[in-house]
């Protein structure tokens, strides 16, 4: 009898001489898997201390740090750290045309919130105490809101364009002589993933420029050194990670992705709370009016002290003028 041979379908395989076909395993980021299960359980207790920061926040909202956070401004940050934190969830399990589509635009959409609400308070406080006679004018009192407004909103058209004109989609690979099958998204990191990263990096280098300015105002006011450590991670994270997104290995891809997306919230979270939520928690003797004013007191002999050393010079070195 001849006996002749045939291909196996595409997800199957066989060794060869063998007369049966098996299915190839599928490869992608499983929910089971103890990497994915490492990542998910941060992820959860990243959200959990979100809600508690949140719910420390409204209890001791009638107190100087409460009052200091900035009403919408704090509610709108801490908005975006949960969706910055749940965006990871897109990232694990079996890759889908939707979840391709919205999982990089649901994280910069969020954290474009996260730096626009930093953003939005530094030029807040810098409105307040940069005038230099009276109270500040309607423009700038309600510039905070703008910028709150339009950079996200910048962003949203950023990645709306990016799914009309160039959008991911998912794919099953093949690797030849393999016993296993890819499971995909593709074009993730094309044009559109560019632009909204550049965007968030524009953004990022905007509030490290607004901390750097706040740097010499009140603590109670100013996140400045916070800001900083954020803005330095966000940089440190994104910039070590792009050749990594950029390898096309796509559960590896995954994993850099999730591990990035939770260092840059956790850093939003940490850096610009948990100081201030020690010091509701066990020194409460800070968050009082006294101790407002007093700090503020001597913010003011600072700026005082330093003017009139100024007006001194310029004294000084106008009656050398004349003399000469």
């Amino acid at each position: 009898t001849l006996e002749s041979c045939w291909s196996c379908p595409q997800d199957e395989w066989s060794h060869g001489g063998q007369a049966f076909c098996w299915k190839k395993a599928v490869v992608y980021l499983f929910w089971s898997e103890p990497t994915s299960v490492v990542l998910i359980m941060l992820t959860l207790v990243g959200m959990a201390l979100t809600v508690s920061v949140t719910a420390l926040y409204v209890k001791h909202i009638d107190t100087p740090i409460g009052k200091a956070a900035g009403g919408p401004i704090f509610y709108c940050h801490m908005a975006s750290l949960l969706g910055s934190f749940a965006s990871v969830f897109l990232f694990v399990g079996e890759p889908t045309g939707w979840k391709c589509k919205l999982r990089w635009p649901a994280f910069g959409v969020s954290f474009t919130l996260c730096l626009a609400s930093i953003l939005a308070k530094c030029v807040r406080i810098l409105a307040a105490f940069a005038t230099p006679v009276g109270r500040p004018t309607k423009l700038q009192t309600s510039l905070y809101l703008i910028v709150l407004g339009i950079l996200p909103t910048l962003q949203c058209i950023i990645c709306f364009l990016w799914l009309l004109l160039d959008s991911p989609g998912v794919r099953r690979s093949y690797p030849r002589k393999a016993d296993y099958l890819v499971i995909e998204c593709f074009n993730e990191t094309g044009i559109g993933f560019s632009f909204s990263m550049g965007y968030l990096c524009a953004l990022a280098f905007c509030c490290l420029t607004a901390a750097i300015k706040t740097h010499s105002l009140p603590k109670i006011f100013s996140d400045s050194q916070g800001i900083s450590l954020m803005m330095v991670t966000f940089f440190a994270v994104w910039l070590s990670v792009m050749p990594a997104l950029e390898s096309g290995k796509e559960r590896m891809v995954d994993m850099v992705a999730v591990v990035s997306i939770l260092l840059s919230s956790y850093s939003g979270l940490a850096f610009l709370f948990f100081q201030r939520c020690y010091v509701m928690l066990f020194r409460p003797h800070r968050n009082t009016t006294e101790w407002i004013k007093k700090t503020t007191y001597a913010y003011c002999q600072k700026v005082a002290s330093k003017a009139n050393l100024i007006i001194q010079l310029d004294r000084s070195t106008t009656t050398t003028d004349m003399s000469a």
